[in-house]
């Protein structure tokens, strides 16, 4: 980059700036001026990537284990936080054996609580709404120095609608309360380690 000709422009502009006795020309011209030294420098970019640990460029996530009765659940939840992984681009997923980390995780718990409920002469006290509540535990191995990073409990959780008069069924309730969980997890690579 060529500073001095970048001093000259800035220089340039501002003598054209107070020239002018007009003060909205002069508030306008001053803040172009902010704008191109903004523009001109690599400090108004940020990264997500430079907050990772510098050694570690990529991560495998096996199937997760699953400690619940729920069908499926260590698939579906280990797909939905690969997905997450993919689409963020953070670090790149690949397979366990040439990975610079791997995040290990086991499905805790699957619970259905009642949250709302509704009274009818007919048929007394109903549930109108449940919460789903997914809690998975997770940990990411920096597989160079061969150690963990951290170990965390994730939990997330969504309404839906038992009785199927809406469309909040419980299969999107978990598939939101997953996403939940995908964000944390990101989230605390990014700023817990």
């Amino acid at each position: 980059m060529d500073f001095s000709n970048i001093k000259y422009q800035i220089s340039s502009m501002l003598h054209c700036i107070t020239q002018d006795k007009n003060i909205k020309y002069q508030i306008v011209g001053i803040i172009l001026v902010v704008f191109m030294l903004l523009s001109n420098s690599a400090c108004w970019y940020y990264s997500f990537r430079g907050t990772l640990p510098p050694h570690i460029k990529n991560v495998a996530i096996p199937i997760f284990k699953d400690k619940t009765a729920e069908f499926n659940i260590q698939q579906v939840v280990t797909d939905q936080i690969r997905l997450g992984f993919i689409q963020e681009n953070i670090l790149k997923l690949i397979e366990e054996d040439n990975c610079h980390s791997i995040l290990y995780g086991t499905v805790l718990s699957i619970q259905d609580r009642p949250l709302v409920f509704t009274e009818s002469e007919e048929t007394g006290e109903a549930v109108k709404e449940y919460r789903v509540t997914v809690k998975v535990e997770v940990e990411w191995f920096d597989k160079i120095n061969n150690k963990p990073i951290f170990k965390k409990q994730f939990t997330g959780y969504s309404e839906y609608d038992p009785t199927g008069a809406t469309d909040r069924d419980r299969e999107t309730a978990l598939e939101e309360s997953i996403s939940q969980i995908t964000e944390d997890i990101i989230n605390s690579i990014l700023s817990g380690w």
